[in-house]
């Protein structure tokens, strides 16, 4: 059953459709994992910025002669936004990731069950 001319020519709109749609697909996907590795890259350098900033705050407070930083509020509001930031990053990469190996499959077991599996199975290991 073989396709010919008249077939191929009178389904030509819908093969240039499906064409058209998987290149547009592969490009959706490839634009996708562009941005989230520009999305990381802007929220490490502004990880970095804070880290920075924190250190400088820190530098300040010893210098003034503050032992406890904990009561610090500018500290705190640095942790806080550092921690947000760590969260975002986080999730950007596990969705890029996601992108990149779609087909990985993830383990969640431990190796306790597995060992235990296995030696009901008289495997050794």
């Amino acid at each position: 059953m073989a396709f010919d001319l008249r077939y191929n020519l009178k389904h030509i709109g819908d093969i240039f459709i499906d064409v058209v749609q998987k290149t547009a697909d592969t490009a959706t996907q490839c634009s996708k994992r562009v941005f989230l590795a520009y999305d990381i890259k802007s929220l490490q350098c502004k990880r970095d910025q804070i880290s920075q900033r924190f250190g400088e705050r820190v530098e300040i407070l010893m210098k003034e002669g503050e032992n406890d930083f904990t009561k610090d509020p500018t500290l705190s509001e640095f942790i806080v936004k550092l921690n947000g930031i760590e969260k975002e990053i986080a999730g950007h990469e596990e969705v890029r990731n996601n992108l990149v190996y779609p087909f990985s499959v993830k383990q969640t077991h431990c190796e306790c069950e597995c060992a235990a599996n296995f030696k009901q199975k008289g495997v050794t290991t």
